[in-house]
């Protein structure tokens, strides 16, 4: 047992149970002749045992196994630890998203016919290696009897192009990972950068135009991948729809656990799937922690929990059960709650409303001007705090954003008691533009009996402006969260234009978003008045509701 390995079981706390066999560089076949490149983890390689199916773009090298194969068979489980297509000396080209159904198929087939398969197996990964579980979720036979899935989701469009605007710190981040994977020498110096704390990506380059040239500029040589999603600028657009198995959730009824983060990039999506699956009548449960995607927090979590699914599941071991399906942790109490479903069925919404003089409250605004700022994309309202793929403090100090120009703030008065938040916050504005096409950025912050605003979730939206000054309607989903608002503390909104480079920027113009070169600075009104009564829709939940395990 290497020394990676052993450092991995002692901080997950997991005890092997059994010595760990390991036989690299199998050839697995996809059935247009593609070599994917395999490593078995085999945890009884003398017998027949139930098999876990690990697909990853990342490479197998020890970092990925410590987190994925090793400990999986350290309790008895055959593990296939697969690179995907195109990845980590598998033969072909990776085109995300595109051949993981049938590639990932063909392993499980191929998997049933070998000597150490008992016929019972199951999946397990996160990120982009849950996604390949969301692949075969739908078509897979009944020997795949189990899956465990951490920070993912059933259809990448929607991570994509979010509020039908770009995710531009997340797509390029990752185009550009995965462009460097390949050469060697460039992630390493990439690596290097990272230790250093240097950002993978210059300041300048995500002010780069048009989009569609960010590939070249910024990795070094076009990345097709990149010009797809360039080409295909809207999570409605019908290319993105083979790549979506958010559809055949209706069908499932195999049992899934999974693991999400609050600060994940994908858990808005993720709490959706959960819910259909849940609507579906499939066993599953979730956990939610306070965390982000690369946190080490979600491996801590997901690997357990999955290593009891699977004994439940596969080997038929009487484990305790959680005892509701829904484990959260609620930020500000630091408590972790359990639930029945998502969105919890005890969470009320109240409605909050903003107000004259930059107030907040549950009561209809009366007759008043609507506030306006000016939106430049030349001087984007940058981003800080809230989810991101790379590591960085999620919920921070609000007052270099809340003092500018281009942002509004409405606060309420403080809290008498204490107040969790736990579900789905929506944004109901009403607003206008001089612009044909405005984004509008909405984050909500606990402000502290100091006065420090520091941010809980938010979430924008893309919108098509009908006609310059004439007020309508945008209503759309921030992320999901579980926080306590403490007594004395005070909720504020922002309500701005933009979360840049979280989001690229909105130019103000109709050309496609990818193509799109020239800024128009823009007048942004936001209204409030009992006719256009602006507000955010917040599920909050008393204390006394909420259900402890047990």
């Amino acid at each position: 047992m290497s020394f990676v390995y052993r450092l991995m079981l002692k901080r997950l706390g997991i005890v092997a149970t059994h010595r760990v066999s390991i036989r690299r560089n199998l050839k697995v076949k996809a059935p247009d002749g593609v070599e994917l490149l395999t490593d078995l983890y085999l945890g009884m390689p003398d017998a027949r045992a139930p098999v876990i199916i690990v697909r990853s773009p990342y490479g197998k090298g020890a970092f990925i196994a410590a987190n994925t194969a090793y400990p999986l068979a350290s309790q008895g489980f055959n593990v296939v630890l697969q690179c995907c297509r195109g990845t980590g000396g598998s033969s072909g080209q990776f085109d995300p998203h595109h051949d993981e159904q049938r590639d990932g198929l063909a392993t499980i087939e191929w998997a049933k016919r070998q000597s150490w398969c008992n016929g019972s197996m199951a999946t397990f990964g996160g990120s982009y290696l849950g996604y390949t579980q969301w692949a075969v979720a739908g078509a897979a036979g009944p020997e795949v009897k189990a899956m465990a899935m951490q920070v993912t989701l059933s259809d990448f469009s929607r991570m994509t192009y979010s509020g039908n605007s770009l995710m531009l710190r997340n797509a390029l981040t990752w185009t550009y990972t995965m462009t460097m994977a390949k050469k060697p020498f460039a992630l390493l110096r990439m690596m290097l950068s990272r230790l250093r704390g240097a950002p993978t990506i210059r300041d300048d380059q995500w002010r780069l135009l048009p989009l569609t040239t960010m590939d070249r500029r910024v990795a070094g040589e076009p990345v097709p991948f990149w010009q797809d999603w360039m080409q295909h600028c809207s999570a409605d657009d019908p290319w993105w729809a083979p790549m979506s198995y958010f559809e055949s959730i209706a069908q499932l009824k195999r049992p899934i656990t999974m693991v999400a983060g609050w600060f994940d990039i994908f858990v808005m999506w993720q709490m959706r799937d959960f819910t259909a699956l849940q609507q579906a009548g499939c066993e599953a449960r979730i956990t939610v922690g306070p965390w982000q995607h690369t946190d080490s927090g979600v491996i801590s979590a997901g690997l357990p929990d999955a290593i009891d699914w699977f004994n439940r599941h596969l080997l038929g071991k009487s484990t305790a059960p959680q005892t509701k399906p829904v484990k959260l942790y609620v930020m500000g109490a630091n408590q972790w709650r359990y639930f029945d479903a998502w969105p919890p069925r005890e969470s009320v919404t109240e409605r909050w409303y903003l107000q004259p003089q930059r107030e907040l409250s549950d009561q209809i605004p009366h007759d008043s001007p609507a506030d306006r700022f000016r939106y430049d994309p030349a001087d984007p309202t940058p981003a800080i705090g809230g989810p991101a793929l790379e590591s960085a403090a999620p919920s921070v100090d609000n007052s270099v954003l809340e003092v500018r120009a281009d942002v509004l703030t409405y606060t309420s008065q403080s809290f008498a008691k204490a107040r969790d938040i736990i579900g789905n916050v929506v944004a109901d504005l009403h607003v206008s533009s001089t612009a044909a096409s405005a984004d509008f950025f909405v984050r909500l912050c606990d402000v502290d009996s100091a006065g420090v605003s520091r941010n809980i979730c938010d979430g924008l939206q893309r919108v098509g402006i009908e006609a310059s000054d004439t007020p309508q309607r945008v209503r759309f989903e921030l992320w999901p969260i579980a926080y306590r608002m403490a007594q004395g503390h005070r909720l504020r909104v922002q309500v701005s234009s933009g979360a840049f480079p979280r989001w690229a920027r909105n130019l103000g113009g109709r050309e496609p978003l990818a193509e799109a070169t020239e800024l128009r600075v823009a007048t942004q009104s936001i209204y409030h008045s009992p006719a256009y009564p602006s507000a955010v829709v917040v599920p909050f939940c008393e204390e006394a509701a909420l259900p402890r395990e047990g």
